[in-house]
């Protein structure tokens, strides 16, 4: 991803986060009957993905090339030093 637009890279991973998270969702329920647990779940991580998608967009549109870089790689590196301690 190194040197493309952030346009061209959101249109890259969008789509690809937007996949796993139904693929998540599809596995949750299918190993899962719909218990009152799941169904709390749900209500409490929807509206979480909700307002994180807004504040994602909200970020695209006010940061520029270099801040979007910069942005996508400390995330990079605060996602990958989360799975290596867990």
């Amino acid at each position: 991803m190194r040197g493309m637009p952030k346009c061209d890279q959101r249109g890259l991973v969008q789509p690809f986060i937007a996949i796993i998270q139904v693929l998540a969702l599809a596995l949750l329920l299918g190993h899962q009957s719909l218990s009152a647990r799941l169904v709390i779940d749900l209500a409490i991580s929807l509206p979480a993905l909700f307002a994180g998608s807004v504040l994602g967009i909200m970020a695209f549109r006010n940061i520029d090339e270099v801040g979007f870089r910069r942005t996508i790689l400390v995330l990079l590196l605060l996602s990958g030093a989360s799975l290596a301690l867990a």
